[in-house]
């Protein structure tokens, strides 16, 4: 299974141009904001029903190219943001994969680690029950002197995952699922609540439908 988090703008523009125009605040729709407002503080948005902007979306996809869940990210991606995602989607699938393919793996899991050392039981139950692992694609690029990355998240240290030199998944099926979803980035940020869930939904459906007929 792999995850990842697919933007459908720069990052850069939003987080220091904008923020700069508004007070250090992203600016997004009001329209892509949850209706319980319990997240309107915790991320500082500031409001625009003028320039409707959802940065992105995070998706959750088994290794053979199925989405097992997707979240509308109303922040930029962060550790705090995956962590409840993630303990979402497997508390109601009610299991866990056994390893899980993530860009920034290696990261990721020293948060993990800390927050399972600090008894904070979401961390826990991450960090105990699946292997991270950094997909091969941006694996290489990771620095060869961070010697955790090295020996804790290559998919090469893991037999499990190879038959002799042949992978035996596909590490990179969540990135080839969001350059799919990227096309269809102008279509969802002028959408409202409804529609862009209509839409998004109807999207992982026809996708998982197409590749259950390969």
């Amino acid at each position: 299974m792999e995850a990842v988090g697919k933007f459908f703008s720069d990052p850069s523009t939003t987080s220091e141009k904008t923020a700069k125009k508004y007070g250090g605040k992203t600016r997004v729709s009001v329209g892509h904001v949850k209706d319980d407002e319990r997240n309107y503080e915790e991320f500082g948005f500031c409001y625009s029903p003028f320039d409707r902007f959802l940065p992105g979306v995070f998706l959750v996809v088994w290794s053979c190219g199925h989405i097992m869940d997707i979240g509308k990210m109303y922040s930029f991606e962060s550790n705090k943001f995956i962590t409840g995602f993630l303990c979402q989607t497997f508390m109601r699938l009610e299991e866990y994969p056994t390893f899980m393919f993530y860009d920034k793996a290696c990261v990721f899991v020293r948060t993990l680690k800390n927050g399972a050392q600090q008894n904070k039981l979401l961390h826990k139950m991450l960090y105990q029950k699946i292997i991270w692992v950094v997909d091969r694609f941006h694996f290489r690029n990771h620095s060869r002197r961070d010697r955790f990355c090295m020996e804790n998240c290559d998919a090469r240290s893991f037999a499990r995952l190879y038959q002799g030199n042949k992978p035996l998944f596909n590490t990179s099926a969540a990135e080839q699922c969001a350059g799919w979803f990227e096309k269809m980035g102008h279509i969802l940020r002028y959408l409202d609540p409804l529609q862009a869930d209509f839409f998004l939904f109807s999207m992982v459906d026809m996708r998982n439908e197409q590749l259950s007929k390969c």
